[in-house]
């Protein structure tokens, strides 16, 4: 895999990234599955390597995994590829001080943190939402910027076939882990009912799962009115040698520790006793 980023700089999209990484501490791509996140956070990170930066990375996989060990795992058990609510919840639980620990930590401005939040399901939405914490004026800064991509309905079958023929002859062991088309399928629909119920549309089915990118963009510019956001028009497919989730250059991984892993699972039980924790994490876009 070349480092040579592929997103052209007269590209609306690539204009936008080398603006972001010249002026910020922490870069966000939230959205759906089969919208081009991983494209986008591989060449946000070999662009930020050009310019010089040192690159962390923060993934929901990559920081999920670490909550998943054996005896949690089993009290916390996936079902059908989805993982259980009380273990997204508790990740949720944990990665608000995670960021602000990392920028403690990595205060120097060559450092920056180029994050994934697919946020349906809650997964990592807690970044998105207002808190009465520490946090809060990072999130809601100009040094914090979050990109969503969203397809055209051409570029969208055109991903999601791609997604298909990954999952089934992997180039990346990460592609082993994508979420099938099933999971992709019900993600989208449960984004269009959420903006149904937001605008007191009844759901109809046959057309609810039908993609949408006006939808797609009426859900995330409301999710991420407390952020500074910015709409991706995904409209072109860019040509890739390898995968999209191979790491051309030098990258550190933002996880959480041992220690941070069992004190957001000390809190998930103080707060949430016995099904509390699935109904908050099921209400991930009641704010």
């Amino acid at each position: 895999m070349s480092d040579r980023c592929i997103v052209p700089a007269d590209n609306p999209i690539g204009s936008s990234f080398r603006k972001a990484i010249s002026s910020c501490k922490m870069i966000f791509v939230a959205g759906l599955p089969s919208s081009g996140k991983s494209l986008l956070l591989q060449q946000l990170t070999i662009l930020a390597h050009q310019a010089g930066r040192k690159v962390h990375s923060m993934q929901w996989d990559s920081a999920r995994r670490v909550f998943e060990t054996g005896a949690w795992l089993k009290k916390y058990p996936e079902t059908d590829n989805v993982t259980h609510p009380g273990i997204r919840k508790a990740v949720g639980l944990w990665v608000r001080r995670g960021v602000e620990r990392w920028v403690e930590e990595y205060s120097a401005q060559e450092d920056i943190l180029i994050g994934e939040l697919p946020v349906v399901g809650g997964r990592f939405v807690e970044l998105l939402q207002q808190a009465d914490d520490s946090a809060e004026n990072l999130l809601k800064s100009d040094a914090v910027l979050f990109f969503v991509p969203v397809p055209t309905r051409e570029m969208r079958k055109v991903i999601t076939g791609q997604r298909a023929k990954t999952f089934a002859n992997p180039r990346n062991e990460q592609e082993t882990k994508d979420a099938p088309i099933h999971i992709v399928e019900g993600e989208w629909l449960a984004t269009r009912q959420l903006h149904n119920r937001w605008h007191g549309v009844p759901d109809v089915p046959d057309r609810d799962r039908e993609y949408d990118p006006g939808i797609y963009i009426d859900v995330f510019n409301r999710l991420l009115s407390f952020r500074n956001s910015e709409i991706l028009n995904v409209d072109r497919k860019f040509a890739i040698d390898g995968s999209a989730y191979d790491r051309p250059v030098e990258v550190r991984e933002l996880t959480p520790s041992a220690d941070e892993v069992q004190a957001a699972y000390h809190v998930l039980e103080m707060l949430y006793q016995g099904s509390a924790a699935a109904r908050a994490a099921d209400a991930w876009a009641e704010y």
